[in-house]
């Protein structure tokens, strides 16, 4: 969990990193990034309320988005960040089953 939060941070720095995937492919890896993401830290803090742990994703997603602002000198993206979330509360869901 932590590697992969790690790893997306530092994501958020390198321009090139949005370059990845495109289209449709670009929403889906947000998607299941935070999914992944959230179902690992859920993983990791068992005793942490699934809630608490989407929240906390959600937030590290919105600032993640914050960031790439500096880092792939773009706007923000709000649809990538609300995107971030579904994916946050579905994984921190699924862990929690």
């Amino acid at each position: 969990a932590l590697a992969l939060s790690l790893a997306l941070l530092a994501a958020s720095l390198v321009p090139d990193a949005g370059q990845v995937a495109y289209g449709d492919w670009h929403w889906f890896a947000h998607f299941g990034a935070y999914a992944v993401l959230a179902f690992l830290w859920r993983r990791a803090l068992p005793r942490a309320p699934a809630f608490a742990i989407a929240a906390a994703v959600i937030a590290f997603g919105f600032a993640q988005e914050a960031i790439e602002i500096v880092g792939h000198a773009h706007a923000f993206e709000l649809a990538d960040a609300l995107i971030d979330a579904a994916g946050a509360v579905l994984g921190a869901s699924l862990a929690k089953l």
